[in-house]
């Protein structure tokens, strides 16, 4: 699977168990989600016109579902694929928490799902999902040509500066352990402008980047003017 690495798979494998544990270590994923990410693609989809209800959603990588079930709640028609097969089964099962709702989990690479599904779905999410891969260009690449003609592409994950080093790897990760120690490897976090350019070369247009904050006094997320630790990318195909 090419863009796909193991080590990462069998790394949260094995917090697979604890999943929708919301002080567990995925904590920072479930507040983020509530607080920058649904936000975010709810914005942008309205600033266009656009609502959830009734559109083709596709979350890549979406491990346990944890943004899966939010759209899906929302009116979505939500398609969640994943590589790890643990983490697959564990959203299929926390799904039937929520009477009547109806989300398809497929477990597999981006890559090979989008050989049979080109051009089918109003919106793609990719959320915490570059910073774990092998082949950005690859992932970005396979998300795009699921996309319908003018449909929309959501992105978050971490900026590779000094300070998003010293703040995620050394605060958050070493030092808190807000972060699961070694979750992350700062080599593999994507400036904003390579994810850009990489779209821009597959027929999308950046509509907004936008930047996210984690206070650890306040234990809170927010929206911010600075990208330079975490932010969020919206593009839309154009061709």
């Amino acid at each position: 699977m090419a863009s796909v690495d193991p080590r990462e798979i069998e790394k949260y494998t094995k917090r697979a168990a604890v999943w929708w544990d919301l002080n567990g270590p995925q904590m920072l994923l479930h507040k983020h989600t509530t607080a920058i990410r649904i936000p975010f693609i709810v914005h942008g989809l309205a600033s266009t016109g656009l609502a959830l209800r009734g559109l083709k959603v596709l979350d890549v990588g979406c491990g346990g579902g944890i943004t899966s079930e939010p759209l899906a709640l929302m009116g979505a028609d939500v398609t969640g694929v994943d590589p790890a097969p643990a983490l697959i089964e564990v959203a299929q099962n926390h799904q039937k928490v929520h009477a009547g709702l109806d989300i398809a989990y497929v477990c597999d690479s981006i890559e090979a799902f989008s050989d049979g599904n080109a051009a089918q779905f109003d919106a793609v999410v990719c959320c915490e999902v570059l910073e774990h891969v092998t082949d950005v260009r690859s992932v970005l690449r396979a998300s795009v040509a699921t996309m319908k003609p003018g449909a929309h592409l959501f992105v978050t994950t971490f900026n590779r500066t000094v300070f998003s080093f010293v703040w995620a790897i050394v605060v958050m990760e070493l030092l808190c352990g807000i972060i699961p120690r070694g979750a992350h490897k700062w080599r593999m976090f994507v400036p904003p402008e390579d994810v850009a350019d990489i779209l821009d070369e597959l027929g999308c247009r950046t509509v907004e980047v936008r930047g996210a904050w984690y206070s650890i006094f306040k234990r809170k997320w927010r929206e911010s003017r600075y990208t330079g630790v975490f932010y969020g990318l919206h593009a839309v195909k154009e061709r």
